[in-house]
C-alpha cells in the first residue's frame, strides 16, 4: 500500500486526479474540492486531503512555468503572507481533529459555497491592504484544514479587477506558497508518505491534466460547465454533513 492506498485504488485515484486537474483548469479552481472526496471513499479523509495536498501542489508548480510572469507581487505577498501562517495551523490542526470532525468541515463549506453560487451570489470585498491579509489568513487556514479552500481564494481575487493573465499569475502564485507549506506539515506529521514512484506518478498526471485543460478551456460553455460542478459539490456536501 501507499500512502494508504491498494494498487487498484492508486489508479484509480491517478484517473481521477488527471480528470480533476483537467476540470480545475478549466474552471480556474476546484481540482482540490472535486478530488478530496472521491479519495475520501478510498483512504481516511486526513491522508485524502494529504495526498490531494500534494497533488495540488504539484500543479501549481506546472501553472507558475505557465502563468509566472503575469503575477502581481503585491497582492501574493500581502494573500500568501498570512495565508502561509495560517495554512501551517490548519495543517496542524488536522492531526488532532477526529476525521468525522473534518468531514463536517469540509461538508458544510461545499454546501455553503455551491449554494451560493448556484444561486448567483458573488462575493465584494474591499481591496485595502487589512482585506487582503485577512481574506488570505481566512483561505489559508481552511486550505491546510480541508485542502479545498481553491474556490474561496478564486471568489476573493475575482472582486480586484485583474487582467485575466494577472489573475491566473497571481491566484497559482499564492496557491503555491499555501500549498508548500501545508504539505510540508503533512509530510513532518505523518500522513503523507514519500514513496519516489507515487510522486513521480502524481506530478506525471498533473502536468497531462494542466495541458489538456488549456487547451479544452475554450471548448466548453463557461455556465453549464459552472453549474454542473456547483451540483455536484453540493451532493458531495450533503453527503459528508448527513455521514
Amino acid at each position: 500500500m501507499l500512502n494508504g492506498f491498494t494498487s487498484p485504488e492508486i489508479i484509480l485515484f491517478l484517473i481521477f486526479a488527471f480528470l480533476a486537474e483537467i476540470m480545475g483548469t478549466l474552471a480556474g479552481f476546484g481540482s482540490s474540492t472535486i478530488l478530496v472526496p472521491l479519495t475520501a471513499l478510498f483512504i481516511d479523509v486526513k491522508t485524502a486531503i494529504a495526498v490531494v495536498g500534494l497533488f495540488h501542489f504539484f500543479g501549481q508548480v506546472v501553472d507558475l512555468f505557465l502563468w509566472g510572469r503575469y503575477i502581481n507581487w503585491r497582492i501574493t505577498a500581502l494573500f500568501a503572507g498570512l495565508g502561509v501562517v495560517f495554512s501551517f495551523l490548519g495543517a496542524a490542526l488536522i492531526t488532532v481533529l477526529p476525521s468525522q470532525t473534518v468531514l463536517l468541515i469540509l461538508g458544510v463549506f461545499l454546501v455553503v459555497y455551491a449554494a451560493a453560487s448556484l444561486w448567483g451570489k458573488k462575493l465584494t470585498l474591499p481591496k485595502s491592504n487589512l482585506s487582503i491579509l485577512s481574506m488570505g489568513g481566512l483561505v489559508g487556514f481552511f486550505a491546510g484544514l480541508t485542502g479545498t479552500a481553491g474556490a474561496m481564494r478564486t471568489a476573493f481575487l475575482s472582486t480586484l479587477g485583474l487582467a485575466k493573465a494577472n489573475f491566473l499569475g497571481t491566484s497559482n502564485a499564492i496557491a503555491f506558497f499555501v500549498d508548500f507549506t501545508r504539505v510540508a506539515v503533512y509530510a513532518g506529521s505523518g500522513i503523507l508518505k514519500f514513496d519516489p514512484l507515487f510522486w513521480a506518478a502524481v506530478l506525471g498526471v498533473s502536468i497531462l491534466g494542466s495541458l489538456i485543460g488549456r487547451k479544452l478551456v475554450l471548448r466548453i460553455k463557461e455556465k453549464t460547465f459552472y453549474r454542473i460542478i456547483y451540483a455536484a459539490l453540493l451532493l458531495a456536501g450533503l453527503k459528508f454533513i448527513i455521514g
